[in-house]
């Protein structure tokens, strides 16, 4: 009994370590792929909205529309582009993409109070 508890702590642990590794992957990633339009705060790049002729709103990512998306309907714009996005299959895994859509909806702001 003993031995079998030693193993789920020690795979708890593992796991923890994992899901830690996996979101500093994702931040790096989305600060090397995703932040020059979307910005760090996900609220969107105002420099990029000359660039792009594009409203600051529709490169936010932390607003109520885009957050209300499904992960895979978020993962698919990812990997397909959409609009002025770039396609990110073949650039990026689909592990990779779901990590930084997590990160992503962690950036989601408190709401006021």
């Amino acid at each position: 009994m003993k031995k079998q508890a030693v193993v789920w702590v020690l795979a708890l642990g593992l796991g923890a370590g994992a899901l830690a590794a996996r979101a500093e992957d994702a931040g790096k990633i989305y600060a090397a792929r995703c932040q020059s339009c979307h910005g760090k705060d996900g609220k969107g790049n105002p420099a990029m909205t000359k660039v792009l002729k594009a409203d600051l709103a529709a490169l936010s990512l932390v607003d109520d529309a885009t957050l209300a998306k499904t992960d895979a309907d978020l993962v698919k714009i990812t990997l397909d582009g959409v609009g002025k996005m770039p396609k990110y299959q073949g650039k990026l895994t689909e592990a990779d993409v779901k990590a930084v859509t997590e990160y992503v909806r962690a950036m989601k702001p408190a709401p006021a109070k």
